[in-house]
């Protein structure tokens, strides 16, 4: 027979993770941090200092009246925004679809060749377009913050409707 007090099984008499407190937060009891990813040993710095960054995929739009419009397609990640593809349209609506239609017309242009396997020349050019127009560090720092800050808000409203 289980001792008084032992969590586990059927018997769940005692175990301090199954009451809330007066504040409403469930009480976590020190076997609650057993599992490898709550060790210390196994915890990312950067988690532990609050600052955890994740990559965020972003795309650039370029348009030029009259001349069609680019579609860079990006990852914002530790700092670095890394060049995915690179889409041209020669409408500029196809870049930006606000409607199915479009989406699916945008759908069928030749995309062309990965941004990795354009002359090395080209990818610098793109590269320092990108920057000049700040899409650079510091955007690539914020994007993932700002990312974070907007999914945190709509979390407490989404619990605030229920």
């Amino acid at each position: 027979m289980p001792e008084e007090g032992q969590s586990g099984g059927g018997n769940t008499k005692g175990a301090i993770n199954q009451g809330r407190t007066k504040g409403g937060n469930f009480q976590i009891a020190p076997e609650d941090d057993i599992a490898p990813a709550d060790r210390d040993e196994f915890r990312n710095d950067n988690e532990v200092q609050g600052q955890g960054s994740f990559p965020v995929r972003m795309h650039v739009h370029v348009t030029r009246q009259g001349k069609g419009a680019l579609t860079i397609s990006c990852i914002a990640d530790d700092g670095e925004i890394q060049i995915e593809d690179i889409y041209s349209y020669t409408k500029p609506e196809l870049a930006d679809a606000k409607t199915a239609e479009q989406e699916f017309a945008g759908r069928g242009v030749y995309t062309g060749p990965p941004f990795h396997q354009l002359d090395e020349s080209l990818q610098e050019l793109i590269e320092s377009y990108l920057e000049e127009r700040g899409i650079n560090t510091a955007m690539a720092l914020f994007i993932p913050e700002y990312v974070d800050m907007k999914e945190q808000k709509e979390y407490v409203r989404w619990l605030g409707s229920k």
